[in-house]
């Protein structure tokens, strides 16, 4: 089964209302009968219009202009179970100038049900349009209204259902149709506030296409909305308010969402998104747009607040394994896609982030101390690095001095500042100040000391118990391209092979 939920969605909504409609079809030649051979012909003449077996349990004429339905049963081919039932339906008669044999339908008390156990993934489609031609016909109702409806959908582990539902579906002409419902529980939850959806459909090549969807949803736990379930992503804690917009379009199906997140688990979020999932907090973020085509992630627009996140997933995600820190950021506008990081503005920064695990994970040698981040800066524009303003301190040691590796200083001083250090330095240098400041812009990285006489020292060690300046900053700047282009592939081909493990996924089910 390839259908999308939202797609589900309305097609619980529209069985439930506009099946109905087609009773207006067979009402209208209704006489005012109330025999079991008028009811088994209205019953076989439902049955024959819906291509689905039907029954009828009661025929009340109540006069002219009304009439009325009663225990109305739609069933899936072959009996296989029950497609939806209605205690009451009630025809009326509503002339206009346009048709004098205009005519409304109201529908009561209905329940409908799909699931695994009973259909196939051809009674979908064809359940759903036979129900909705109908209503595009010359002598089809005009409008549908109905209340109290409850419409539920189960397929393995995802499930939509929609209780107390009550609104409208109006054909406006031959080829348009519109529905407007509310209802006040949504997957067993009740709702302060009533779900609403509204729907626009078209008459096409003989069948019905779902022109717009829109499900506006008020604030309920983001595991219940069905997001999680299109995308992958195997969020279980959270509250989600907004909208879901869902289409047909010629290249597939599209389901888009927009909002308010709180109390989000950002180990959740990325679960599937990046090869290794970021440990982490999303107190709030405003969820500009997330796009899902053909049930693959294509767009995730917002911004927010990122808290305690494990800088150490984030490294492992480029292959530095085992460093510990943690990061606050406040993402002013992150917009990914298919083609990467098309807009990523941060700010923020973290404290103690262990030097000695950060210096291991590079494998240079070792060094000690805790790090100080302030992000001023931090703005990804189309997958390249516009600009960074970054200040990383190394703060003053408390109990035992802070050390580096000799090797580890000359590999990371020839690296970075394109400088050869002297051969007689001592295997372990203690330091009493480390700090730098840098600066990119469009690729380009500066660098520039945090401490010392005009502020151009990086280094100052200790040697035979004096302070000495050792590293200054450099006078030249740095091409970070080549060092980001191979960066740039490492994460395509990472992103690669999630995507063909999701494809593999989906194959199988």
């Amino acid at each position: 089964m390839t259908l999308m939920p939202i797609r589900r969605l309305l097609l619980l909504v529209c069985l439930a209302l506009v099946m109905y409609g087609s009773l207006g079809v067979i009402g209208g030649y209704a006489c005012y009968l109330r025999g079991d051979g008028y009811r088994n012909a209205c019953a076989a003449a439902l049955s024959e219009r819906l291509k689905l077996p039907s029954d009828i349990g009661a025929v009340v004429p109540r006069s002219r202009d009304y009439r009325e339905f009663r225990d109305i049963a739609v069933w899936l081919p072959e009996r296989r179970g029950r497609a939806l039932s209605c205690e009451r339906a009630v025809i009326l008669q509503r002339p206009d100038d346009r048709d004098p044999d205009a005519f409304e339908i109201r529908l009561f008390s209905g329940a409908c049900e799909i699931s695994t156990r009973t259909w196939l993934m051809p009674d979908y489609r064809g359940v759903f349009e036979s129900s909705l031609r109908p209503g595009f016909d010359p002598d089809g109702p005009r409008r549908v209204t109905f209340q109290d409806m409850s419409l539920r959908f189960v397929r393995d582990q995802f499930q939509v259902e929609l209780g107390q539902a009550a609104g409208s579906v109006v054909f406006q002409n031959a080829d348009l149709g519109r529905a407007s419902i509310f209802c006040r529980e949504f997957n067993g939850h009740p709702c302060a506030s009533p779900v609403g959806i509204a729907a626009a459909f078209s008459s096409r090549n003989g069948g019905v296409q779902i022109d717009r969807l829109d499900l506006t949803v008020p604030e309920i736990p983001i595991n219940l909305v069905g997001i999680v379930d299109l995308a992958g992503i195997p969020i279980q804690s959270g509250v989600f308010k907004g909208r879901l917009t869902y289409g047909e379009l010629e290249f597939g199906r599209r389901l888009t969402a927009s909002g308010r997140c709180t109390g989000l688990e950002l180990r959740e979020c990325t679960a599937g998104l990046t090869p290794i999932p970021w440990g982490g907090q999303c107190p709030e973020i405003e969820l500009q747009e997330l796009r899902i085509v053909n049930n693959t992630p294509a767009r995730l627009h917002f911004r927010g607040i990122l808290s305690d996140v494990d800088l150490g997933d984030i490294l492992e995600t480029w292959g530095l394994s085992g460093v510990r820190g943690k990061i606050h950021l406040a993402v002013g506008d992150a917009d990914l896609s298919l083609d990467g990081v098309d807009s990523f503005i941060v700010a923020g920064g973290g404290k103690g982030v262990s030097l000695e695990s950060l210096s291991r994970a590079l494998g240079w040698g070792v060094m000690t101390g805790d790090l100080d981040i302030v992000i001023s800066d931090l703005t990804i524009v189309n997958n390249r690095l516009q600009s960074l303003d970054v200040e990383l301190i190394v703060a003053d040691a408390t109990e035992s001095p802070n050390w580096v590796e000799g090797r580890l200083l000359r590999e990371l001083v020839k690296r970075m500042l394109n400088m050869e250090m002297p051969s007689f330095l001592p295997e372990r240098i203690e330091y009493t100040k480390l700090g730098l400041k840098l600066e990119v812009r469009d690729e380009v990285l500066y660098i520039f000391g945090a401490h010392g006489a005009g502020e151009t020292t990086i280094l100052t060690v200790r040697m035979y118990g004096r302070d000495v300046p050792l590293v200054f900053e450099p006078r030249r700047s740095i091409d970070l391209a080549p060092w980001l282009d191979q960066l740039r592939a490492r994460v395509a081909d990472a992103s690669d092979r999630i995507m063909l493990r999701r494809g593999a996924d989906e194959n199988l089910n």
